[in-house]
């Protein structure tokens, strides 16, 4: 029988709810809400969710981070090119960004394959990278002085050809640290090798990562290079990033006024006013017809006018082929 869990801080989250809840085996679950309520449900409708995880990225986060990567794509393929003197290239559009559980990504690679392991000193957190055997045996080829081109059945790289194969994981790695500022944010490591996800004990398989997807062309031979990081290693470079660009505030342009002719049918009032002095109720109780008030001549060049009951200029009240007009001098500031 199950046993009901704590009442849950916001209550008015039913999803959340429903995640936290215990259900017990056989055909038929048993839930109980953050009201402490029985209910019967299908178990299959009750989803597991970890609370002491971070949360996924929001789709504004992971559209960001892909406008980094798009780049960080092109970048490398210059950089390789002129590593390898052979024409490496990424499509942007092959560029893709996601979050996924640890186990999630590691169901998705398909064995053989070569698995790169590496972290950004001095950050936690262990990333994967993985590059297809038959990248990895043409990127090893041209190492060698070869064309780049695979010939042979696809296997695992020696233990020669992921030394030679490192040195090309090292620049991809060091232009995917500098994303995240204009400069290193810290010293990447190869910490491992594997040609399998099974075998991998560096997070538990509810683990949120940030997955990156990209087709690498090499030569005529295009495959799908992945990198995954952990939120914890993801977190900490972002963080590094918003501090680093953290400089004088750029105003935006504004926009050009634009007139639409519906506008020119709207009567808007328009008055000029002075602030003379306070007075007291009884001054005003003695006033009457004929009595003149003094203003100061500095009144002139204070004049208030005022569209639609709001503050707008200071400006000097004067005459002007004969009627009242009033030259605007500065705007009324608002803060």
């Amino acid at each position: 029988m199950s046993e009901p869990v704590e009442e849950l801080a916001n209550p008015d989250v039913e999803k959340a709810s429903r995640a936290a809840a215990l259900v017990s085996p056989g055909a038929n679950g048993v839930l109980f809400t953050h009201l402490g309520q029985r209910r019967e449900i299908d178990p299959a409708k009750v989803l597991v969710y970890n609370f002491r995880q971070p949360s996924f990225l929001s789709q504004k986060d992971t559209g960001q981070l892909g406008v980094l990567h798009r780049r960080f794509m092109q970048d490398l393929g210059g950089r390789l090119s002129t590593f390898l003197r052979l024409e490496v290239s990424s499509d942007k559009k092959s560029v893709r960004c996601a979050s996924q559980s640890f186990k999630e990504f590691c169901d998705g690679v398909e064995p053989p394959t070569h698995l790169t392991l590496f972290q950004i000193a001095p950050f936690d957190g262990v990333g994967i990278l993985e590059i297809r055997p038959n990248t990895s045996l043409a990127l090893a080829n041209r190492l060698l002085g070869g064309k780049g081109v695979v010939n042979d059945l696809e296997r695992n790289p020696t233990e020669i050809e992921v030394a030679l194969l490192d040195e090309v994981v090292m620049i991809l790695l060091k232009e995917w640290a500098s994303v995240f500022e204009d400069g290193p944010v810290g010293t990447p490591v190869i910490v491992g090798h594997e040609a399998n996800c099974r075998f991998l004990q560096i997070a538990s398989d509810d683990a949120p990562f940030f997955v990156l997807r990209a087709d690498l062309t090499i030569g005529e031979m295009t495959e799908t290079v992945q990198l995954a990081a952990p939120f914890s290693l993801i977190d900490a470079l972002t963080n590094r990033l918003a501090t680093l660009s953290k400089g004088p505030a750029v105003e935006p342009r504004p926009k050009p006024l634009q007139w639409r002719s519906p506008y020119a049918g709207i009567a808007v009032e328009l008055r000029a006013e002075w602030d003379v002095r306070e007075i007291s109720l009884s001054e005003a109780l003695e006033m009457g017809p004929g009595d003149l008030i003094h203003l100061p001549q500095e009144l002139i060049d204070q004049t208030k006018v005022c569209i639609s009951e709001t503050d707008e200029f200071l400006g000097t009240i004067g005459v002007e082929e004969g009627r009242l007009a009033v030259h605007l001098n500065e705007r009324i500031s608002k803060e």
